[in-house]
C-alpha cells in the first residue's frame, strides 16, 4: 500500500492541476466574451457578483496577470506530476521522463484543460464567470505578491503609451457606441424601437436643421388678423392641431402658433390665445433645435439667419426622424 502513495499523490496533484488548468483556460476566454455593457448595467443596478467582473474589466492588466500565473502553475504541476509517476515507474532517465510526460500529458491537458472549457465559456460567458468570479478572486489575492511586480510594469507602460488613465467604456465614440447599440440588440437590452432611437439621436446630431426647414412658401398657416370660424375652417380642411401665425401681408413673419384646442374650447381674443415660438438658429443641429422646442415646449419653432426668417422647424417632424432608418433623412415638414 505504501508503494501505492506517490502513484496516488501523483493523480491527486495531476487532476488537480489539470481542473486548474482548465479553470484558467476557461475564465480567460470568458472574460474576453463576456458583454461589458450587460457586465456594466447589471453592475449599476447594484449587482456584487457583477461588480467584481467590473472590476477586472476596467483593470484587464491584473485580470491577464492573473491568469497567466495560475495557467503556469497548472501546466508546470501537470509536468512535474507525470514526471514524478515516471520516476517512480523506473524510468531513471530524466529527458526520457520528459518526453514520455509530455507525451501522456498533451492529449488530455489539450482536450480537458483548453478545449472544452474554452468552448463552455464561449458559449455561455457570463453565466459561467458569474458562477467562478468568485474562485478566480481568491487566486488573484493569493497570486497577488507573485502579480504585483508584473502589474507595475504593465501600468508603467500603459501610462508611457498614453492609455493607463483610459477605461474601457469610458469614452463612447461614434464607432463604440454603434458598438454598444449591436451589443445591447444581442444581450436583449435594446429593444428594436429603443435602437432604432438611439441610432436616430446619433444621426440627428450631426445633421444642420437647414435640413428640416419648412420654407416659408410651404408653411400651412394663417395671418393673425383672421376670425376664429377661419382658423377652424383651415385646421379642418389640413388635418392640423396647431395653426402658424404671421403678420398680415408678410409670408416671412412667422411668430407664434394657435392650438385648435384653445381656438375651439376658449372665448378670449385670438392674439392672446397666440403661443410665441422660440427661435432657432440655422446654424444648429437638428437635434439642438428639437431640444429647444422640448425645452420651450413649442409645436414650432422659428429658423432665422441673421434676423431673416427662414421658415419653421416642427417639433413632430424632427422627432419623428428619431425614428426613422439612417438613409432616410426627411423634412419635417412633408
Amino acid at each position: 500500500m505504501s508503494g501505492m502513495l506517490p502513484y496516488l499523490g501523483a493523480l491527486a496533484l495531476f487532476i488537480a492541476c489539470l481542473r486548474l488548468s482548465a479553470f484558467f483556460s476557461g475564465v480567460e476566454t470568458g472574460f474576453y466574451r463576456v458583454s461589458y455593457l450587460r457586465v456594466s448595467i447589471d453592475a449599476q443596478s447594484g449587482d456584487p457578483i457583477a461588480r467584481r467582473i467590473l472590476w477586472f474589466c476596467q483593470n484587464p492588466s491584473d485580470f491577464v496577470i492573473t491568469a497567466l500565473i495560475g495557467n503556469n502553475v497548472a501546466q508546470y504541476g501537470l509536468t512535474a506530476a507525470v514526471g514524478i509517476a515516471a520516476v517512480r515507474a523506473g524510468i531513471e532517465d530524466r529527458m526520457t521522463a520528459e518526453i514520455l510526460s509530455t507525451l501522456l500529458i498533451a492529449p488530455f491537458a489539450f482536450t480537458f484543460g483548453e478545449l472544452i472549457p474554452k468552448n463552455l465559456y464561449y458559449r455561455a460567458p457570463l453565466r459561467l464567470l458569474r458562477q467562478n468570479i468568485g474562485w478566480f478572486v481568491s487566486f488573484y489575492r493569493v497570486f497577488f505578491p507573485i502579480a504585483l511586480p508584473l502589474t507595475t510594469i504593465a501600468r508603467v507602460f500603459e501610462r508611457l503609451s498614453g492609455k493607463g488613465t483610459e477605461r474601457p467604456g469610458q469614452i463612447l465614440g461614434r464607432a463604440r457606441l454603434v458598438q454598444v447599440l449591436s451589443q445591447g440588440h444581442q444581450e436583449g437590452l435594446l429593444h428594436d424601437v429603443q435602437g432604432r432611437l438611439l441610432e436616430g439621436l446619433m444621426h440627428l446630431a450631426g445633421q444642420p436643421v437647414l435640413q428640416s426647414v419648412i420654407p416659408n412658401s410651404r408653411v400651412l398657416g394663417v395671418p393673425d388678423n383672421v376670425a376664429r370660424e377661419d382658423v377652424l375652417n383651415f385646421a379642418r380642411r389640413y388635418g392640423v392641431h396647431s395653426v402658424p401665425v404671421c403678420r398680415p401681408g408678410q409670408v416671412d413673419s412667422w411668430y407664434g402658433y394657435l392650438r385648435v384646442v384653445d381656438v375651439a374650447l376658449g372665448q378670449q381674443p385670438l392674439t392672446s390665445l397666440v403661443r410665441r415660438m422660440p427661435v432657432i438658429n440655422a446654424g444648429a443641429s437638428k437635434l439642438e433645435a428639437l431640444l429647444n422646442l422640448r425645452a420651450a415646449a413649442a409645436v414650432y419653432g422659428v429658423v432665422t439667419s441673421n434676423g431673416r426668417v427662414l421658415g419653421l422647424a416642427s417639433d413632430h417632424g424632427l422627432a419623428e426622424q428619431l425614428f426613422r432608418a439612417p438613409q432616410s433623412s426627411g423634412r419635417a415638414g412633408d
